[in-house]
């Protein structure tokens, strides 16, 4: 049986570490993140990633329309021997917990890690998405759920200022972070390796692009979508040259929008490759 502590003190020291993995640079620091919820314990559980800690409330959690104490004890007694169960009182739970309305059950797990190793080979023609320079941790949450739902083989995050256990990016994948193999690295990294594996890159640009739906997205892809402001720097529209990819944009017919959320851009070209690979 897991251990189980009672913990009451707001400066219990699990307490802080626990609120310390707010911050990506503790969350890589000790290779931990945080999962609040059912769902998304749930899911990191059936993506065989183990539970470290586990925090309940119950007071929270037997209130209507919620999981009961009862549901969380008989995931509790699941648990590895050295994980730690801990109960806590309202007051504490807040602290932990990072949504407004806390559900009153939270997760410390280990983060799971993949390589470049975990890009298929481009013999097997996969789909790729690469995120760049993404900032808004909802955003590539977006992003790697919407991968994940158009079959994509994997999510490459290059020069990303965010990464994809932020407990904002965890919540909107719907765990989807937790199976989708998602490889950080710098944009330069990223161009040698994508080119070096044969991956043609589209580049979503305005510059000298075509029309998304024009272009053939069967081969070995990978969709590359920059920041909403600046959009992608040379070297990605280089790239997209010289490995026979193309330069695409999506036509927009309105009078005053002329661009679209990086998420839903990824989702549009996405779902176009998904469509010619199934026709």
């Amino acid at each position: 049986m897991p251990r189980s502590l009672h913990i009451t003190s707001l400066t219990n020291p699990r307490i802080k570490q626990v609120v310390r993995l707010r911050e990506q640079r503790h969350r890589r620091k000790l290779g931990l993140f945080i999962a609040e919820g059912s769902r998304e314990i749930t899911r990191a559980c059936a993506a065989g990633l183990p539970i470290v800690e586990l925090y309940h409330c119950p007071e929270l959690l037997d209130q209507p329309g919620r999981h009961d104490s009862a549901a969380i004890n008989r995931l509790a007694t699941g648990l590895p021997a050295d994980a730690l169960v801990a109960e806590l009182p309202a007051a504490v739970f807040r602290k932990i917990a990072y949504v407004r309305e806390p559900e009153g059950v939270l997760a410390v797990i280990p983060q799971p890690t993949w390589s470049w190793d975990d890009l298929p080979a481009a013999a097997t023609s996969p789909l790729c998405l690469v995120t760049v320079g993404i900032e808004k941790p909802g955003n590539l949450g977006a992003m790697v759920r919407t991968a994940d739902a158009a079959g994509a083989a994997a999510v490459v995050t290059a020069g990303a200022v965010v990464d994809p256990f932020n407990p904002n990016a965890i919540r909107t994948s719907t765990g989807a972070v937790f199976t989708l193999p998602t490889i950080a690295a710098s944009e330069a990294e990223a161009i040698d390796r994508l080119t070096t594996l044969g991956y043609r890159i589209f580049a979503s640009t305005l510059q000298q692009a075509v029309p998304h739906t024009d272009v053939d997205f069967t081969g070995p892809t990978a969709i590359v979508i920059g920041p909403e402001d600046v959009g992608l720097a040379d070297a990605w529209l280089a790239a997209a040259d010289r490995t026979a990819g193309r330069r695409v944009h999506i036509p927009m017919h309105s009078r005053t929008v002329d661009s679209l959320n990086a998420a839903a851009a990824a989702a549009i070209l996405l779902f176009e490759a998904t469509r010619q690979r199934h026709r």
